[in-house]
C-alpha cells in the first residue's frame, strides 16, 4: 500500500467527507458492548485451555460448518454435528485431553479440555485469525489508502468497529502540544492490512490559564502523535467550530482520529 505525506488538501478532503457523521464529538459517546457472559468463550487457532463439566452439553460454534472433531479416548467425547455447530458432551469419568476441531475450509482449532464438575454448559466460538486477515485483505485491497482510512475513522467515530478488527484500550497521556491535554483512548488495527488508527481525547490542559484555544487538524501533525499519517480528522460539534477551527474551552473536548501506515 503506497504511503504519501498527508497534505493540507487531503486533510481538508477528509474533513468534508467526515463532516456529516462527526457532529456530536463534544458529547460523551455511547458504546454498545456485548454482555460479558462467563460461559461464552471466543478462541483462535492457538491451543486454548478450557474447563468443561462432564455430562453437560456444550456448544461449539463456527462461522462455517464444522467438519470433524478429533478427541482422545480419555475424554469419552460424544459429538452431534448441526451445520455450524457441534454439541459436545464429556463422559462422566473424562480425563484431561486435547481435541482438534476442523472446519469446512480446513481451519484447525485445538482445545485442551479440563473436566471440572459443577460448571454450566458453555458456548465456544471459533474465531479464525488467519481467515480474518484474508477477509480484511480482500476488502481493503479494493480501496486506496485514503478511502480505507476514511472507512476506518467512520467505524471508530460511530463505535461500529467490526468484531474482526483489533481494539487495544489505552489511557496514555501524551505531551505533544502546549496547553492541550491529549490522551490516547484506543488503537484499532486490522489483521493483514497495514493501517492503524489511534483515537485521542483532546481538551485544554488543567491550569493552562486559557479561556479558549483554536485548533484544526493540521495542528496535530507533530512527531509525538504521528510520523506516517494517512489521514487525520477531528470529531465536530457545530457550536465548537468557527471558520474551520475548533474552539476548545474549559470542560469541553474533541475526539481526534489519526490513521497511520503500520507494518502489520
Amino acid at each position: 500500500m503506497a504511503r504519501k505525506p498527508l497534505s493540507k488538501l487531503v486533510v481538508a478532503g477528509l474533513v468534508v467527507l467526515l463532516f456529516p457523521i462527526l457532529s456530536q464529538a463534544s458529547q460523551p459517546t455511547q458504546t454498545t458492548k456485548a454482555s460479558e457472559d462467563p460461559d461464552n468463550f471466543r478462541v483462535s487457532e492457538k491451543l486454548t485451555l478450557i474447563e468443561l463439566a462432564p455430562e453437560a452439553i456444550n456448544r461449539i460454534h463456527s462461522s462455517e460448518p464444522i467438519q470433524k472433531i478429533n478427541a482422545p479416548q480419555a475424554l469419552s467425547l460424544e459429538v452431534e454435528y448441526q451445520g455450524n455447530n457441534a454439541f459436545v458432551t464429556l463422559g462422566k469419568k473424562a480425563r484431561q485431553g486435547v481435541i482438534y476441531i476442523i472446519t469446512q475450509s480446513g481451519d484447525v482449532f485445538s482445545l485442551e479440555i479440563i473436566p471440572k464438575k459443577g460448571l454450566k454448559a458453555r458456548v465456544i466460538h471459533l474465531d479464525s485469525q488467519s481467515r480474518k486477515a484474508k477477509d480484511n485483505q480482500v476488502k481493503f485491497a479494493r480501496l486506496d489508502p485514503e478511502t480505507a482510512a476514511v472507512d476506518l475513522i467512520r467505524n471508530a467515530f460511530a463505535d461500529t468497529i467490526p468484531d474482526n478488527f483489533n481494539v487495544t484500550p489505552s489511557h496514555q497521556e501524551i505531551e505533544a502540544i502546549k496547553h492541550l491535554r491529549i490522551t490516547l483512548r484506543r488503537t484499532v488495527s486490522i489483521d493483514g492490512v497495514p493501517l492503524a488508527l489511534n483515537e485521542y481525547r483532546v481538551s485544554l490542559a488543567p491550569f493552562s490559564g486559557l479561556a479558549e484555544m483554536k485548533v484544526d487538524e493540521s495542528a496535530f501533525l507533530v512527531p509525538k502523535l504521528t510520523r506516517k499519517p494517512t489521514a487525520i480528522a477531528l470529531g465536530k460539534d457545530l457550536k465548537q467550530f468557527v471558520d474551520g477551527k475548533a474552539v476548545l474551552r474549559p470542560g469541553q473536548y474533541l475526539r481526534l482520529f489519526i490513521v497511520e501506515h503500520s507494518h502489520n
